[in-house]
Parts: structure tokens; sequence; C-alpha cells
């Protein structure tokens, strides 16, 4: 069992509650809701949580999430319900507004708790060492109530836990998925156990592609304050992975000095700036009326309208908005997200012509592709498709609609590049089937299982594993990698001859 806060950096009770309720199978707690009209109920919560705020406060909500390592069939809704009441009484107290749903939209059951910060006596929730004592509760509730705990007592018995950014966070739950992040410093901590000596820890980093930057002290240009990783996209505090100054001295019994001189040594260089644009023909009047919540306004600062700078330090990314055109200075994802949205302000609806490297040419027309416009001189390759899709697949509930219409715009472009489509979609298909399991994929474990049970009751079968199922869209990416491996193998193959036997020439298809 593992419970953990979610933050609520954009507070909003009410947007909370409607994804609670609407996804919930069994609904518990002290608020009265009414199942037949969510809204109303979603709205009801937060006026009756807000009334009670103070000046000082952004937020008179809590929210927390239970999950389990059971399956869903091994629990029940009532037993959910129960953990959930003693987790609140026990720890928060039930002397205060409460909501507890019971979710089943994932792998594995989950509880949501929504709770008010503010008890019946109008006192606000603090307890010190919240989270040790959650953890030392859940701990209580998993043997009282014989929870399942091997995947979580792995982590509660690391020594050496691998912690990721919010970010990151959201990026695993949301698609099951390992983030870069994890993956990276996995793979740093590796490099740290394999490595004899310092030299050969950050010979090893460059080797894998790890980029070192060292910070000069902000008083003391001559001294370090310390370093940090990257890779990719992906910036690693050493600290985070036992990387800081003070470890490596530490564990390789070295002074500062030689420490600092190794990351002077292995410190890349800052790389040049990465140029890029966007151009388009005249927009037709009027010109739309700004969104003040797009990422132009929310990510982005300008003092005149034209030169738009990161809000976010970190980031170089960088852009000027001129009549018709958008040029970059290190540009990422989300410059190029906001330039477009410029572009669109000004009435111009593309298609776009991009001037820049090939990289950033993909990047935009990535974007450009998940806000549903046109570039005119870039031609997707079957990874910039995949990537695509799998982008838009993460995100679905995100933008259900754009995902159809994507995928009905690009799926065509797979033809042009001499890739096979399966004959699921020569016949009518709604492409939002895509996303649902194939229906000729069948899985008879169940009938089985069932088939056992009634000849033997007291013989137990052996453990059912259920292979999830592939979408449509997922045979489809399948069936084009098995093609082309078969096209590089008959290509491989073309020159061999067999003693007695012509030459074999494959049959190339026609995919047009």
């Amino acid at each position: 069992m593992l419970i953990k806060e979610v933050p609520r950096i954009k507070p909003n009770t009410r947007n909370l509650a409607n994804y609670v309720l609407k996804k919930s199978v069994k609904i518990g707690g002290n608020i009265l809701v009414d199942t037949g009209n969510v809204n109303e109920s979603a709205k009801t919560i937060e006026l009756d949580f807000n009334s009670r705020l103070t000046a000082k406060q952004k937020s008179n909500e809590m929210h927390y999430i239970v999950s389990f390592e059971e399956q869903h069939q091994d629990i029940s809704d009532d037993k959910l319900m129960l953990i959930g009441n003693e987790l609140i009484k026990r720890h928060f107290g039930d002397n205060r507004n409460f909501l507890i749903a019971v979710h089943r939209d994932t792998n594995n059951p989950h509880l949501h708790l929504v709770m008010e910060n503010r008890d019946f006596d109008n006192k606000p929730f603090y307890k010190k060492d919240n989270y040790r004592g959650l953890e030392s509760l859940a701990q209580k509730l998993e043997k009282k109530h014989f929870l399942k705990n091997e995947k979580i007592s792995e982590s509660r018995n690391d020594p050496d836990p691998t912690r990721l950014n919010y970010a990151s966070k959201q990026y695993e739950n949301r698609t099951g998925q390992e983030s870069d992040e994890k993956k990276y410093k996995n793979e740093l901590k590796s490099i740290l156990a394999n490595a004899k000596t310092p030299e050969a820890l950050f010979q090893a980093m460059g080797a894998e592609g790890y980029i070192i930057r060292a910070n000069k002290s902000k008083t003391d240009h001559a001294r370090l304050s310390g370093y940090y990783i990257s890779r990719g996209s992906t910036s690693i505090k050493p600290s985070s992975i036992g990387f800081q100054m003070s470890k490596l001295i530490e564990k390789y019994k070295v002074d500062e000095n030689g420490i600092v001189e190794l990351i002077l040594r292995y410190e890349s260089p800052l790389p040049p700036d990465e140029l890029g644009g966007i151009s388009s023909s005249p927009g037709p009047a009027p010109k739309p009326k700004p969104n003040r919540r797009e990422s132009l306004y929310t990510k982005f600062q300008t003092s005149d309208g034209v030169n738009y700078t990161s809000k976010n330090e970190k980031y170089k990314a960088s852009f000027t908005v001129l009549p018709n055109s958008v040029s970059f200075i290190n540009p990422n994802e989300m410059s190029i997200k906001a330039g477009l949205q410029a572009l669109l302000e000004q009435g111009s609806k593309g298609p776009f012509y991009l001037t820049g490297s090939e990289d950033f040419k993909r990047k935009t027309w990535l974007v450009s592709a998940i806000m549903g416009l046109e570039v005119s001189n870039y031609q997707p390759t079957q990874s910039d498709l995949s990537a695509l899709f799998e982008r838009v697949k993460a995100n679905q509930e995100k933008y259900p609609k754009t995902k159809i219409k994507l995928l009905e715009t690009h799926l065509e472009a797979l033809k042009k590049e001499g890739l096979a489509i399966d004959t699921m979609l020569e016949t009518p298909v709604s492409f939002s089937s895509l996303f649902k399991p194939d229906p000729h994929q069948t899985n008879n474990q169940p009938e089985n299982k069932e088939k056992i049970e009634m000849k033997n009751n007291n013989t137990k079968s052996a453990p059912i594993t259920n292979q999830p199922q592939k979408t449509r869209a997922d045979l489809l990416f399948d069936d084009m990698d098995t093609d082309n491996k078969l096209l590089k193998s008959f290509s491989k193959k073309k020159a061999t001859t067999v003693d007695g036997l012509p030459d074999l020439n494959p049959i190339k298809p026609d995919w047009s």
C-alpha cells in the first residue's frame, strides 16, 4: 500500500471533486453527494470549503491517493472503503469534511481522499513528521488487512532510493513507462558503483554521453560551488544520486581541489546557440483575440511584444516575433509552440515554412502536428510518425478530438514512406477505435480457470497473468516494423546464390 499527497499547485476544489466523483465506482465519507448531478455536488463542495478559507490560505483542501498492489478481483470496494475510513480516522481525524472515492481505471485499484484542511473546530491540519506517520500507519494497515507490499517493501528497504522530480513522477503515473530522469539516474548509480577512481568516474560519464558543467560561485568566480549533470534535455542534480562533491571526496578519499580539477578537466564546452525560423504567408483579417492562457503568455515574458524570453531562468530559449515570421535561439518544444501561437495571433493559418537544422524541423513538425497545423517543407519519417503516435496516445485524455484528427491526417503519410498499411485500415473504421483492444485477440484463460474449478474445487489453478491486449494502432506499428525487417532481410540476401539456381530477386510490393 502506497500513500502519496498530491500537491495542489493551482488549487481548484470544484475540478478536483468533479474528477474524483466522475471516475469513482464507490463513494464514501461525510459529504453529501448527488450522484445524479456530480457537477452541482462539486460546486457545492468548493463553496463549502472556500467559506472557511482564510486570507493567508491558498487552498482549504487536501488530496491524497492510496494505491494498492492487489488486482481488482482480489479486493472489494467495501474493503477499500473500510481501509480509507480507518486511515482518515487514525491520521487526519474524522472531525472534518472528507470524501473517499474508489477508482478502478488503472491496472490496480486506488483510493482518492479529498479532505477539508480545517476541521469542525476551524483548526487547520498539522502533524509533525506527517509522511513518517503515514508510512508507519500504512505498514500497520497492511498487516491488519493482509495487504500485499512486495513492491513497496523494496523501496522502503532501499538505502539509496531514486528520487524523481514532479514532472517525471507525473509522466510515469500517466504512461506507466520509465522516465528519462529515472533511467539516467540508475545508469549513473551503476557507473559510480563500478568506478574505482574519481577519474574513471568522470571518464565513464563522458563516454556514456553525460554532459558535465561547473557551477561557479557568484561571489568568487575562481571557486566552484558545485556542478550539474545533463543528458539530452534532462538535467540531473548530483545530490539527488549521491554524486555531490562532498560524497565523492568521502568515497574516493581525495581533497576538494582534486575533485574540482576533474570537474574542470571533463567539463563540456557550451554548445553554440541553435537557430531556427518559422514563416508563413500573411493571414486573413480579422486577427483572433489573444488567449492569455496560452504558453505564449504563461511561459514567456516580453517588454515590447517582439522579443520573448522564458520565465524560467533554467531555459535559454528565446524568440523574436516579426510580421509573418518567428526566429528562435536555442528552441525547445515549448518555445516553438509559443512561436506558432504568436503567428496564429497574427492571423496566419499555415502551412508554415521552416529554416534551420533537421532537428529543429523535426521538433517543429511534431509540435505543429499536435496543434493540428501543417508544415510545408518537412517530410516526416516513420520514427517521427511513431513519436507522434506515442505522444498522442500518452495524452489521449488531454485532447481526444485532436488524437482522431491527427491520425486521420498523418497515417496516410506512411504510404509515402513505402510502408505497408494493415488491411484492417482498408475498410472504413472509426479512428477512435484504434486505441481499443483488437476484437480479434482472444483470451480464453478465464474460461479454462472456470472449468478447472468446476472439475475439482480443491485444485488450485496456476496463477493467471492477463497480458494487455494490443490496440489496433499498436498492431499497425508492429506490422510496419515487421515489414521493414523483412525488406531489409530480402535486400541482404539478394546477392546470395545457391549452386545451380539463379539469383532470387524479391518482388517489391507496390504501396501506391
